[in-house]
């Protein structure tokens, strides 16, 4: 059976040199103990090879200890934003065939009355089932392997140099891809872990030079951020990971000018994480799209971007084994094992990945076609805007109309008077709204559907 053991022949006690919670310290022996306990727990109560637990995103040391038991049973772990009803878990157990609930709170394990799919032979079991952020459609639960999850984490690791000496700072939620593949990462190199049970920006500041932080995630609201706070960074930091959506030219100047080391990324949580990453920190800002050359196994299968755009298509041993169904059958949303994204790019000649924005946000506004991630970026360098998201509503006339939703110092009226000598006439929002706060998701990123309704709110008005 193909079970996930990230432990290395240099950390035979246990995958993780550290692993700091909240203050406390855990070595590897006293970790080792605690997962090993957890596992006996978990086998005594019913627990077996193929099945699959709920398990709560928080409290986040609980979720490691989780994650690394179930690793070693050959079981799956669905982790899942603490705070969700019952009814909303009894929907993702019967969509997933998903056995058990973990409760953190009473450190009991219950049945969820699916009936087992275990039964059913796999040739490649489930190691973790992880539900997409669903910021611009609808959310979906996406099957991993324990190949997937340890081939990205080698790849990404060789990418950054991350190895035994360095430490890394999860802030991200570890419901998310994004933040449950840190812990495969600092897992496999036998390094230390400092993990955060959310996001705050003047705790972050702290602890990056408290604890000597190597390697951090950040997606950008949160690098905006981290900067609000007059953070600088470290001289032990040597990677700062931006990526879940778009990085604006303006962002990235005030991060680069504050001295922080830059790499962007490119992934999803069909792909375990990443499928590109920069070679080395930045020294200016991209304004064309670039990433970085693909990890080690990705193919691409799309035209180069320089050509008219075409949809990105992937395929390696990250991507996932399919979405998840009650049977856990492998291949739903795969093409012959080829995964088509909803993002326009390609591969340079540099052999860079180059993203060119979502092919559902490229509209028809008066017989032009307008690209919203384009317009997004040339507001992002309108003097005085710290962050902007930009929502298409229906127009009877033109198609659609768009709605500019931002933060910053101008007006309204002064930033619609900039976009006049920015953009051209199809290209120019027709309505602006200053906010104090762009709403976020759970994972950092832009809640483009509640934005999407500030818009239509503020049309109304």
């Amino acid at each position: 059976m193909d079970i996930l053991d990230l432990r290395l022949p240099s950390q035979p006690d246990s995958a993780y040199r550290a692993v700091l919670v909240g203050g406390e310290r855990w070595d590897g022996s006293m970790l080792d103990a605690r997962i090993r306990q957890r596992a006996s727990f978990l086998q005594a109560r019913g627990l077996e090879p193929g099945h699959v637990v709920l398990c709560p995103d928080g409290p986040v040391l609980d979720v490691l200890l989780m994650s690394s038991a179930a690793a070693r049973l050959g079981v799956a772990v669905f982790p899942f934003r603490a705070g969700l009803g019952r009814a909303e878990l009894d929907v993702l157990a019967v969509a997933t065939g998903t056995e058990w609930r973990w409760q953190p709170e009473s450190g009991d394990l219950v049945s969820t009355g699916v009936l087992s799919a275990a039964m059913i032979p796999q040739e490649t079991p489930v190691a973790r089932l992880v539900k997409t952020s669903g910021s611009s459609g609808q959310p979906k639960v996406v099957m991993l392997s324990a190949k997937n999850l340890q081939v990205s984490a080698a790849a990404v690791n060789r990418q950054l140099g991350f190895g035994v000496d360095d430490v890394w700072l999860c802030c991200l939620r570890l419901s998310h891809v994004g933040g449950s593949a840190i812990l495969d990462r600092t897992a496999l190199a036998g390094a230390s872990l400092v993990l955060h049970e959310r996001f705050d920006a003047q705790t972050l500041a702290e602890d990056l030079r408290r604890h000597a932080v190597t390697h951090i995630s950040l997606v950008p609201p949160m690098l905006d951020r981290l900067l609000d706070v007059g953070a600088t960074p470290p001289k032990s930091l040597r990677v700062l990971l931006v990526g879940g959506q778009v990085l604006s030219p303006a962002l990235a100047e005030r991060a680069l000018a504050a001295g922080w080391p830059l790499y962007l990324t490119y992934g999803m949580t069909e792909t375990a994480s990443q499928i590109a990453t920069s070679a080395r920190a930045l020294e200016r800002v991209c304004v064309d799209g670039s990433i970085g050359p693909l990890l080690s196994g990705v193919e691409i299968a799309s035209g180069p971007p320089a050509t008219s755009p075409a949809r990105l298509r992937v395929r390696g041993p990250m991507v996932m084994i399919g979405y998840a169904n009650p049977q856990r059958l492998p291949g739903r949303g795969l093409d012959d094992g080829w995964f088509e994204t909803s993002d326009l790019g390609g591969v340079g000649v540099d052999g860079e990945l180059r993203v060119g924005g979502r092919a559902d946000e490229v509209l028809v506004i008066g017989g032009t076609n307008v690209s919203l991630s384009r317009v997004e970026a040339v507001l992002c360098q309108a003097p005085g805007v710290a962050e902007v998201v930009v929502v298409a509503l229906d127009d009877p006339v033109w198609g659609h109309r768009m709605v500019a939703i931002y933060r910053g110092k101008p007006d309204e009226p002064a930033l619609c008077s900039w976009c006049e000598q920015a953009l051209s006439g199809a290209e120019r929002p027709r309505e602006f709204r200053r906010v104090a706060e762009l709403p976020l998701l759970d994972s950092g990123k832009y809640d483009r559907s509640l934005i999407r309704a500030m818009a239509q709110t503020a049309s109304k008005a």
